[in-house]
Formats: C-alpha cells, sequence, structure tokens
C-alpha cells in the first residue's frame, strides 16, 4: 500500500511558480511559492547527465566529487518544492504514512513545460540524509478523465521487445542486448510468471502486425531516442525498409499502439531521451506523449543510460510487476536494483515513471492454467505423420538454400501440429540460428559497406563467436579492423592539428602511412604538420642565430643562419648569414691588421665593420683610438719643400695640389708628391703668400707680398692677369661661378676684380683704419652673394658682395687669420691666434661651437659634406673635428707650425702644409 503526497507545480506569473498541495495524507492543502533558478538547471542538464553516467566508475569517498554536483541539484529542488507549509504538509504526511506501515508515495503535477524538464528524481532531503525516489515511490501524473480497472492478467505477463538498430545511427549489439534481457527475466521466464516475444530490428510494418496480434500487456522498446525541437514532440528509431532510421513521433507510435486489442498498459522505453520534452509542451516527451494518449504507464529515460543500469532496472521492474506490484512500486524496485551495480552509482535517477490517473495498479494476476498437452507419434484420430515429414522436408529444403525465415515458419507450422517433434526442434533451432547469423552477416556488410567501421567489427566479432568459420566474416573483420584503425587515426591526427600538437600528428600520420600509404595524409593534415614543425624548428634556429648574433658569437649565429638559408630560404636568415659572415672576416682581418700594426687599415676595417654592426664601435673603441693617434704619425704622401709652406689649394678634381711658400714660385704636385710644374708668382724678391683654384678648375690665382695677386690658365700656365694691390696681398679667393677674384691686403682693405671680360676693380671695401690692420684671411659665400673676412682687428666680418655693405661683425680675442663658408652657406668658421676656432650662424652671428688649440689657429676648413672642420695651428699640429658637436675626431703633427690646410674635393683626405718646408696628405675615410 502507499500513502500518497500529490503535489501540484504551476506558473503564476512568468519567471514565477507555486507548489501546491493537492491531497495530502495529513490534510489541508497549504501553497508556497516555488523559489527555483530554473534556467540554471536546465543549463546544468548536459553536464549532470554524463555526472550520472559516468557514477559506475568506482570511488573511494563517503561522497564522491562525482555526486557532489547531484546531491546540491537534489536540495536545490527539494527546498524549492518542500517550502513554508508545504515542507510541514510533507513531514506530517511522512508520518501518516510510518504509522500506516506504509510508503509515501509523491506524485508530482507539472503544469509548466520547463519544470517537466527537471530532474525531479534527484530531490534530496538534507535533514533525513536520503534522496527521496529510493526510498518513496516518485511518480509523474499525467492527467486523464478516467482510470480504468487493472487489467485480469493471466500468467505469463506478456511483455513484446521491440528492438531497433538502423544503420546510419549508433551501432547497437542487439543480440547482447537480447541476452541480457533475456538473462535479466530469465527466473520470471522460467517461472511462467512472464512471457518475453521478440521484434528484431523492428519496422513500422513488422510492430503493426504484431499490434494485430494483440494480447500484449507490455512494450519493451530498445532502441535510439530523440527529441524534435522544430515539432516539440518525442521520437523513437525503427528501421526503415533500406535497413536506415524511421524515426517515428510519439503521437505516430500512439496511433500505432492503438491498434492492438486491449492497448498495451505499459510502455517501457530503454531509449536515451524517451523523457525529454521541450519548452512548449509539458507532455512532449515520447513516455509522457504516450501515456497522455492512453496508455497506463510508461517508464522512461530522461538521461542517456548505461547497459547494465538498463538491465538491472528491467530486472527489479518487471520481477515487481510480475509479483504484482504496483506500477509505482515496480519503478523503485527498479532503482535498488540499479544500485546493488555499484554503491557509487547515480543511474538510478535515469528512470522517469509517468502514470495516467489516479491508480498505479496496472494489473491484477489470477491463477496459472495448466500447460496444454499434445501427444507425440500420429494424430488422435489415427493419421500418419506423413505431411508432417513434408513439412520437415520442405523446411530442409528451404534452409539449404538460405531461406531461413521461410524454413523457420514451416517449422513453426509443423510444431504446432507436432510440438514434441525432436528433429523438427532441432532444425528449427538450427534454422533460428542460421538466420540470426545471415542477418547478422547482413548487418554487418551493410555496415562495412556504409564505413560504419565499429559496427561491423562488432557484428562480425558476435558472428564469429558463433561460427568461427562463417563465410568470410574473420577476413572482413579483419580489414573492418584496419579501416577502424585508420579511421581512429585519422580522426586522432585531426584532434591533434586541431590542437596545434604538431609532432604528434607527425607521428600518427606515420602510424597510417605503415597501413596504407594513401591514407597518410588525410586533408594534407600530414603535410601540415610536416610545414608546421619544420615552422618551429626555424623559428627556434632562427632565434638561437639572433640570441648568437645579439651575445656577439657570431660564428655560431653563421651556422645557424647557414641552416635556415639553406632550407627555402627562411626569412632574412641568408642576408643575416652574409652579414655574419662578412662581420667573421672582418674580425679576422681586424685580428692581422692589429697584429700588424698597419693602423690605417686598421681603420679602415673597424668602419667597415661598424657599418655592418654598429656595436663594433663601442667594443673596438681603444683599438680605434689608438689607430687614430698612430695613424696622426703616419701620412700617406710627404711633398719636401725649399721654403716654409705658407698656403696651399686642391684642384677641383682632386689630382693635383698647389702649394706657395716663402719663394717666389707656386708650384704643382700630384697626390703621390711628384711635382708638374710651376709658376713665378711674384717679380720681385718676395714671397707667394696665398694660392687658390676657380670651381670649375680652369684658373688658378697666386697672391705675393710685392702686392701683385695674378690669374693663370690652370692647363697651361700662361698668366691672364695681374692686378695691383696696395701693400701686399695676404689672402684670395675666387667667387663660385669664376668670373670674380677677391683680395686682402695689408692696408686693411678688400678688393673684388673681374677676371673674365673687363678685367677691372669692381669693388673696394675698407676693413678697419690704416696702419697696422691687416685683411689676413677672405671667402665667397656658395652662393657669391656674400664674402667673409677676417682681420688683424680681432673681427671677421661679413659683406654683400654687390654693394659692399657690411651685414655681421664676428670677434674674437685677437687677430682673426682664417674664415670658411659651410657647403651650404649657413655656417661662417673663424680661426684666431687667439688659440680658438669657432663656427657661426651665418644669418645671426650667434656662436654655435669652439675649438681649442695650444697656439694661434692660422687656418679652417669645412669638409665637402660640412659636417667636419679642419683647423692648423702654430702648435704644429693640425686637427679635424665634428662641426656639429666641436669633438675632435684626429690630429695630426708637423715639426713646425702648421700653416695651411685643406680638404681633397672628395673629403677623404686633408693635406698640410707646415714651416718645417713639407706638405703631407692624410687619410680621412676612417672618421
Amino acid at each position: 500500500m502507499a500513502t500518497d503526497l500529490e503535489l501540484e507545480v504551476s506558473q503564476t506569473h512568468p519567471g514565477e511558480y507555486e507548489v501546491r498541495v493537492v491531497h495530502a495524507a495529513a490534510g489541508g492543502e497549504p501553497t508556497a511559492p516555488l523559489q527555483l533558478d530554473v534556467d540554471g538547471l536546465l543549463s546544468r542538464r548536459t553536464a549532470l547527465e554524463a555526472t550520472v553516467l559516468a557514477s559506475s566508475v568506482t570511488a573511494r569517498r563517503a561522497v564522491s566529487a562525482t555526486e557532489e554536483p547531484v546531491r546540491q541539484v537534489g536540495q536545490q529542488l527539494f527546498k524549492a518544492l518542500f517550502t513554508g507549509p508545504v515542507y510541514g504538509s510533507y513531514r506530517a504526511s511522512s508520518g501518516v504514512a510510518q504509522e500506516r506501515q506504509e510508503r509515501l508515495r509523491i506524485v508530482l503535477r507539472l503544469k509548466t513545460p520547463e519544470l517537466a524538464l527537471l530532474p525531479w528524481e534527484m530531490l534530496f532531503d538534507p535533514d533525513a540524509d536520503v534522496y527521496l525516489c529510493r526510498q518513496e515511490p516518485l511518480v509523474r501524473h499525467v492527467p486523464a478523465r478516467y482510470t480504468p480497472e487493472p487489467l485480469q492478467v493471466k500468467p505469463p505477463l506478456r511483455i513484446l521487445a521491440v528492438i531497433a538498430s538502423p544503420r546510419g545511427l549508433p551501432l547497437l549489439d542487439t543480440d547482447a542486448e537480447r541476452s541480457r534481457l533475456e538473462e535479466a527475466l530469465a527466473e520470471q521466464i522460467d517461472a511462467g510468471r512472464v512471457e518475453l516475444t521478440w521484434v528484431p530490428q523492428a519496422s513500422w510494418d513488422r510492430v503493426h502486425g504484431h499490434m494485430l496480434e494483440g494480447g500484449w500487456h507490455v512494450l519493451h522498446f530498445i532502441g535510439h531516442g530523440d527529441y524534435d525541437e522544430s515539432a516539440d514532440e518525442g521520437l523513437i528509431g525503427l528501421v526503415d525498409s533500406g535497413g536506415g532510421a524511421d524515426l517515428v513521433e510519439a503521437s505516430r507510435l500512439a496511433d500505432l499502439l492503438g491498434e492492438a486489442r486491449p492497448t498495451p498498459r505499459l510502455v517501457v522505453l530503454n531509449s536515451c531521451a524517451s523523457a525529454q520534452g521541450g519548452t512548449r509542451d509539458v507532455f512532449s516527451s515520447t513516455g509522457a506523449a504516450l501515456v497522455r494518449s492512453g496508455v497506463s504507464a510508461a517508464a522512461a529515460m530522461q538521461f542517456t543510460v548505461s547497459d547494465r543500469a538498463a538491465i538491472r532496472f528491467a530486472r527489479g521492474f518487471y520481477t515487481a510487476l510480475a509479483h504484482g506490484r504496483r506500477i509505482d512500486e515496480a519503478a523503485q524496485s527498479g532503482r535498488i536494483a540499479i544500485l546493488g551495480a555499484s554503491r557509487h552509482t547515480l543511474e538510478w535517477i535515469t528512470p522517469v515513471l509517468y502514470v495516467r490517473g489516479d491508480d498505479t495498479q496496472l494489473f491484477t494476476f489470477t491463477a496459472e492454467s495448466p500447460p496444454l498437452f499434445v501427444p507425440q507419434g500420429p494424430s488422435a484420430d489415427g493419421r500418419s505423420d506423413g505431411p508432417l515429414r513434408a513439412l520437415y522436408i520442405r523446411a530442409a529444403a528451404e534452409m539449404r538454400v538460405g531461406r531461413h525465415d521461410r524454413a523457420v515458419e514451416l517449422l513453426d507450422d509443423l510444431l504446432t501440429l507436432d510440438p514434441d517433434n525432436p528433429d523438427a526442434v532441432a532444425l528449427r533451432d538450427s534454422a533460428v540460428h542460421q538466420r540470426r547469423l545471415a542477418e547478422a552477416y547482413e548487418q554487418a556488410t551493410d555496415a562495412e559497406a556504409a564505413g560504419d567501421w565499429a559496427a561491423a567489427i562488432s557484428v562480425y566479432t558476435e558472428l564469429l563467436r558463433t561460427d568461427q568459420g562463417y563465410r568470410d566474416a574473420l577476413v572482413r573483420r579483419d580489414s573492418c579492423r584496419a579501416r577502424q584503425r585508420i579511421a581512429d587515426l585519422e580522426t586522432e591526427l585531426r584532434y591533434h592539428a586541431d590542437a596545434g600538437r604538431w609532432q604528434a600528428a607527425v607521428e600518427v600520420s606515420e602510424e597510417l602511412r605503415g597501413l596504407d600509404p594513401a591514407a597518410a595524409d588525410p586533408d594534407g593534415l600530414a603535410t601540415r604538420a610536416h610545414r608546421a614543425l619544420q615552422e618551429t624548428e626555424h623559428e627556434r634556429l632562427y632565434a638561437e642565430a639572433r640570441m648568437a648574433e645579439d651575445t656577439g658569437h657570431w660564428a655560431d649565429a653563421c651556422a645557424r643562419y647557414s641552416e635556415l638559408a639553406a632550407d627555402d630560404g627562411y626569412r632574412d636568415a641568408a642576408q643575416r648569414r652574409d652579414a655574419c659572415q662578412k662581420i667573421v672576416g672582418l674580425r679576422s682581418r681586424l685580428a692581422e691588421q692589429n697584429a700588424a700594426q698597419n693602423w690605417v687599415k686598421v681603420l679602415d676595417t673597424i668602419a667597415e665593420l661598424t657599418a655592418v654592426n654598429a656595436e663594433a664601435a663601442d667594443e673596438y673603441a681603444i683599438l680605434t683610438n689608438r689607430a687614430r693617434r698612430e695613424f696622426a704619425a703616419t701620412p700617406l704622401a710627404r711633398i719636401d719643400f725649399e721654403h716654409e709652406v705658407l698656403s696651399l689649394a686642391w684642384e677641383p678634381a682632386g689630382r693635383n695640389i698647389a702649394i706657395a711658400g716663402a719663394s717666389r714660385w707656386a708650384r704643382f704636385y700630384d697626390i703621390s708628391g711628384t711635382e708638374k710644374r710651376k709658376v713665378k708668382a711674384s717679380s720681385r724678391q718676395s714671397i707667394v703668400s696665398a694660392v687658390a683654384f676657380s670651381a670649375d678648375g680652369r684658373l688658378f690665382a697666386t697672391g705675393s707680398a710685392s702686392s701683385a695677386a695674378r690669374v693663370w690658365d690652370a692647363a697651361t700656365g700662361r698668366l691672364l692677369l695681374d692686378v695691383r694691390h696696395a701693400m701686399g696681398v695676404n689672402a684670395l679667393a675666387f667667387d663660385p661661378d669664376g668670373t670674380r677674384i677677391a683680395t686682402g691686403g695689408s692696408n686693411a682693405s678688400v678688393r673684388v676684380w673681374d677676371v673674365t671680360g673687363i678685367r677691372e676693380e669692381l669693388l673696394n671695401i675698407r676693413h678697419g683704419g690704416q696702419g697696422w690692420s691687416f685683411v689676413k684671411a677672405v671667402a665667397f659665400s656658395p652662393d657669391g652673394t656674400r664674402i667673409a673676412t677676417g682681420s688683424s682687428d680681432h673681427t671677421a666680418r661679413l659683406w654683400d658682395a654687390a654693394t659692399g655693405r657690411r651685414l655681421i661683425e664676428l670677434r674674437h680675442g685677437d687677430g682673426v687669420r682664417a674664415v670658411a663658408f659651410s657647403p651650404d652657406g649657413t655656417r661662417i668658421a673663424t680661426g684666431s691666434s687667439d688659440h680658438t676656432a669657432r663656427v657661426w650662424d651665418a644669418a645671426t652671428g650667434r656662436r654655435l661651437i669652439e675649438v681649442h688649440h695650444d697656439g694661434g689657429v692660422n687656418a679652417v676648413a669645412f669638409s665637402p659634406d660640412g659636417t667636419r672642420i679642419a683647423t692648423s695651428s702654430s702648435d704644429h699640429t693640425a686637427r679635424v673635428w665634428d662641426a656639429a658637436t666641436g669633438r675632435r675626431l684626429i690630429e695630426v703633427h708637423h715639426d713646425g707650425g702648421v700653416n695651411a690646410v685643406a680638404f681633397s674635393p672628395d673629403g677623404t683626405r686633408i693635406a698640410t702644409g707646415s714651416d718645417d718646408h713639407t706638405t703631407r696628405l692624410w687619410p680621412l675615410r676612417h672618421l
């Protein structure tokens, strides 16, 4: 017996629910709000299903980590359902049931679709520390206008077992399913309480035929189930005429069952999702829909169920049912049977029981009838068994040609007439056996043809267990195993490729190659894996090469770059290899040059090395400074002159240099120091104080202390112009286009002369007062619009070259002996007897830098690119400076004061002239 507690759960407003006691043994109909995160629980459904299915794994904890989420959800459902006065009604009803020594049956009337999706079978009472449905029957109520009386059943309980494993869906081991269910019910079958009839590979037509036969009490379905969200209806999978899936909606299945007279009172659905419904209809699941259509009760599965749990449920369920228990008690007995599989299993949660109406007693069993006696041998009326023998022979003939179904039909007819015919029984068993083998073979070959290797292997294996030599099953199974292995490896290869595990993917590809070379590179994944590994190796080598390069291990870097460059030219490996090789070569060469103390080459090599590797400048800074010091005493060429050298000028082509000194002659030398020619620059016994070339190199000018300034044809040495400047010419300069020449004299004046057509004085500028004021330096700006002059009056001045108007005055602490414009005309360099050289802004007169000597500065010059300035001094040195910062770059020495300095036109050398009667050429390419 049972004492009921019926609860109705409904929606009051969107997202708000109420629980009402419809009937309670303790009386009263209290209500309470149901406070529950329905959406949150539904989102956990898939995880809970996995937890329940996995719970068969043995654990060693009192409450395993696997069970914990199930218990949490169970408590959440319990506290939401049994809240406030409803909880009080539950406790009071439990007390009434205990007094009556009955069970408290919990009946749930779920009025809202989303609530029907929740796993109420997990209800956990934290106070009693029990799951309700393991202690009390739990029923999901399906409303009905009337409840039929229990069906009178004369044992056995007739169960029609429908089994379907369509091709294209995951393969079921139907023979194993059949064997397990038969084993589970063997005791009841042997006792005559249960009769089990099978419909293998069930199609619509086969089930329809059995329904028309009638007399079935229970329909037990083993197969695939699903839920169609678009139709909001549960499905089961039967087999179509081609062996594929015929998905039958719950509504059509109900119509099919309605063909039976009477309709089976009970349906057991051993299929996944048979208790899963949708969000639009409370009774949309297959189980609920069948009960609503007229079936008295349905046991369905709300989660995927393991084979072991399904069989144990069937054993406990049908045993209780055959002993006359109510359907709710039978369901609980099935749950208890599942618990016997493992102390940790949670699969007792999976079955869901739907009951139509108010009564759960489906059957009442009458006394068993005695077995029917059929005499053996000739019939009772004395007829011979000739026709029976003919049936036997026909059946044997049908078997020989492989028509086992027909043979079974004939033998069934024979055994109906002669049930104890041993030959017929044996032949029928053989025919059934061969039919099963043939069906299995056909199923296996169909699966093989469809590429369902696992299904084919499983069926072939079962077939071979029965008959090891059956046709070519062994060869086919081995072939399928090979194809399955290939398919598994291909799947594994894709798995590794998706995860970027390229080494594992390559290993799987090699295993595939050993099985089937054609299958070694599915979808190009092996090629992709090899490339990815190669790329990873390249990245490793490249990173190591860069590290070696950054730490100065050039040989190691070169080796790794070479390995990369040899493989399709990875990134910039070839360029970096070449650079590293060059650095290795330059460092080796530098070591040799340093050992040989070849300082010019040392500086050249350091410059070349720095161009490739900027860090070399710091690494070789000490060696660079030493080489520069040593270099200062090592000129490229030395020209010995007959007197002190006062002035020098480079020919614009850079092949020759003009030198003037304390004599009447100006001489021309090539850069090796060989004299080419000379001109007589003074008619009296006076010195030549200044020389200059025009920008195009066609003209050459000399100035002398005898007041003469002369212009010569630079190619032939022919005198072209002779002008007089009172009291001697100290300095002279051509304008940029070679049409004018400016001269500075000892009478404080600067004159500008035309050297082309009219050959007359164009301008006369007074630099200062008469007497002791001397103009010692003069220079045209690069555009010819300005003239710079330096004087013994301690100033340098800028003048308008057309009008003679003074523009800027620049002051030193002593006489200004040298002036020079930068190549772009924006700066002016001045040199003074105050031991300084200065660079000024030519537009504003603002001083930019100042450098120092230990004696008066006699000459200044800008390099052709304007980045450096050269100075010469009475302190016996000439120096080259950075024109932007004033940093000294190099210093060279003479044995006397250095009166002149000039850059070669290409900027690679400087020439210096000294009181020691020499002109020396120095290389600059290392600066």
